[in-house]
Order: structure tokens, then sequence, then C-alpha cells
């Protein structure tokens, strides 16, 4: 344990167990401690995760001297409060998604303030961008020519229409003020910024919002505007069957990606958002014809490696994490802007 990076986590929401589970399989970190409200639920959680010490509050833990970081799985309302107290405490910072803020980013802006201010690392818990198979995408989309379009989508089903109608935190906008959007629509939105190296748009606009009973977005497409005449789409929410698309063209081939969130191929194993899972090791490449080449790498855990390289962070802090995380949220919350102005365009 002495080389391994000490993680407290706060919270025993669901997100944290598939989170435990990559940290125990890490290389160079250790779930060294977990807080919640109540100590006995902690004691509970602590003792079915094999965690040796537990929190009947968060300000216990983050004054425990022994944590190096914080893994911070809170409610949205909350990630701000916890992420500044964090970063005061010198903890470095790993947070859940969505992240605070409905129409401006300046609750993350603060967030990422506290992180620099006090030199400890944000980052956000976007999984798939630490998978083998991005990294290869990265270096490859470089043979498409200038990107023109991208696409992308994450949608799945609501499992019930008690869930659909709020009886779920996505789709309750009490506690997810930009419902599906800020969920879901994360994933799309930076998938289009990873395609265009984190450039943000120039304007951005919500064409189209499906809302619940409890007047909160469950389904969302929306276009960006980039400079030079290059643009995006995406889509995103629960009333359609699941789709995890990126597509990523350019004036020389096209990059396409059918599972970017849970790398689970077309297996139909959806226990991969849920559960630690190996996969993400194909995706296609189809040249300026349309001849498609599949492109097979490397299966890997890409929980895993993010907590891998968290744990690297935590020891080389790196700032410009947290500004692609500022990137994301700026978009968002402009669409969300744009879809309560009526769906004008909104410039960023």
């Amino acid at each position: 344990m002495e080389n391994k990076v000490r993680i407290g986590i706060l919270s025993t929401a669901e997100i944290a167990h598939k989170v435990y589970q990559a940290i125990s399989v890490s290389s160079n970190a250790v779930a060294y401690a977990v807080a919640s409200r109540s100590l006995e639920k902690a004691r509970q959680w602590a003792d079915a995760h094999n965690i040796a010490i537990a929190y009947g509050s968060y300000d216990e833990l983050l004054n425990d001297p022994n944590v190096d970081a914080v893994y911070i799985p809170l409610p949205t309302s909350l990630k701000r409060e916890w992420t500044i107290k964090a970063a005061k405490a010198k903890k470095h910072v790993l947070v859940e998604k969505p992240l605070p803020g409905v129409d401006t980013p300046e609750d993350i802006k603060a967030m990422i303030d506290a992180c620099f201010e006090n030199n400890v690392q944000f980052l956000d818990g976007t999984m798939w961008v630490h998978s083998k198979r991005t990294q290869d995408i990265s270096q490859r989309k470089k043979e498409l020519g200038q990107i023109r379009i991208v696409t992308a989508a994450l949608t799945f089903k609501a499992p019930s229409e008690e869930w659909l109608q709020g009886g779920n935190g996505r789709t309750n906008k009490n506690q997810e003020p930009q419902g599906c959007l800020g969920d879901q629509g994360w994933y799309p939105i930076i998938s289009i910024l990873f395609a265009y190296d984190f450039e943000l748009p120039q304007r951005v606009q919500l064409t189209f919002t499906q809302k619940n009973k409890v007047d909160t977005i469950i389904q969302a497409s929306g276009f960006l505007q980039f400079s030079n005449n290059r643009i995006a789409y995406f889509d995103c929410g629960v009333t359609v069957a699941h789709r995890s698309n990126l597509e990523i063209i350019g004036e020389n081939g096209v990059i396409r990606v059918d599972d970017l969130v849970g790398g689970q191929g077309k297996s139909g194993k959806f226990n991969a958002y849920f559960e630690n899972f190996t996969g993400s090791e194909r995706y296609f490449h189809d040249d300026v014809s349309g001849k498609e080449q599949v492109i097979q790498v490397e299966p890997c855990n890409h929980t895993q490696l993010m907590i891998e390289k968290f744990a690297e962070l935590s020891k080389n802090v790196d700032h410009t994490w947290g500004q692609r995380s500022l990137a994301v949220q700026t978009v968002l919350a402009a669409l969300y802007k744009s879809d309560a102005q009526g769906g004008v365009f909104v410039q960023i």
C-alpha cells in the first residue's frame, strides 16, 4: 500500500461499486476508506467491499491525513461543495458525472479553480476516454484529413413508466436539473469535442426535447457549429433502444464506434455499464470510397485504466483534464439555455 494512491470514497452510491471494483484491480491505487452520512451504512458498505475504514461523515474522511485522493459520486447538487472542500483539504478529486450547472458552467469552473489553487488533480469520471481503443482512435483520426462532421448518440429505453416519469434521478429535474441532457448527453458531447480536439463550437442549438410529466428532459437532439463550416449532431435520452455511437467523418475517411461508452460490442451485455468489463476491442475505419476495415485493439477494462490514470495524475498533476470537463459543461449549459429560449442558437 505504501506506493499506492489511497482513495477515499465519498458516498455509497450505486456507481461507487463499479469504481471500487476498478480500484481493487488497479496497479497503483487502493480503496482506503469510505464515508456516508450514516456510520452504520458506511460500515456495512466497507465490510462488503473489504475496506478497513468507514466514516459517518464526509468531513471525517477529508480530515484523514492518510487519504491522498477522493472519488465523489454524490448527487449533482452536492458535487460543487464537496469538490471544493476536498481540494482545500489537499485531496485529488475524481468526480462522477453529471456535473453541476444548468445554464452556466460557473459551478464546475469554481470546482476546477479550487483544484488549481490547491495544486490537486481534477478528473471527471468519463471512463471510455481512458481505453486503449480511444488512444488508438486519437492517432488514427489524423488519417481522415480535415474532420468535417461528427455524429454521436447515447440512448437506452427506460425500464418502466414510473422510472421514465420521474422515478429515477435522471428523469427528475429536482435531482438532475438538466435531466437526460446532463446525464446521457454528457457522452455524445464529450465524444464530439474529443473528435475536434476539444475545440469549443462557435454556437449550439438544442433542436428537439421531449419532457416527462415532471417537466424533465428525457430525450434531446442538437446541433453544434464549429469554425470553418465544421458541424456535429447528437441525440440522447431514455425513450428508445440502446445506442452508443460515434462517427467521425473526414475528407478522406470515416471512423465509427458502435459501443463507445460500455465497450461491450453488440453482445447486449448492458451490465457493462454497472460492473467492471473488459472490452472496447474494435472499431471501424472506412476509406474515402466507403470500404470498411475492422480495427482490432487490445481489450481493456477502461474503468481500471481511468483509476490508474487518476493515480498517476495524483503524483503529476495535469490541469488540462479539468479544462476538458469545463468545455463539455460549457456546451451542455449552452444547449440547455437554447431549449429554455425556444430552441434558438446560443453563441459559445
